[in-house]
């Protein structure tokens, strides 16, 4: 079986922080694949949310 988002590292994706979409890829950060997305942007911050947070991240279109 093949892991799906968001449990594919470097996928491309968008999580919502400070009223904005900031685009980046999921990196294998803290607690992952454990409750907890990371996002790292474009310029390299790391974001995180809880994965139930569905409406804080989504994948790059």
């Amino acid at each position: 079986m093949f892991d799906k988002f968001p449990y594919v590292v470097g996928q491309p994706a968008e999580i919502f922080h400070d009223g904005k979409w900031k685009q980046g890829k999921i990196v294998d950060g803290y607690r992952f694949r454990d409750g907890i997305v990371t996002v790292q942007t474009n310029t390299g911050e790391r974001i995180w949310c809880g994965e139930a947070r569905k409406e804080l991240y989504r994948p790059l279109r």
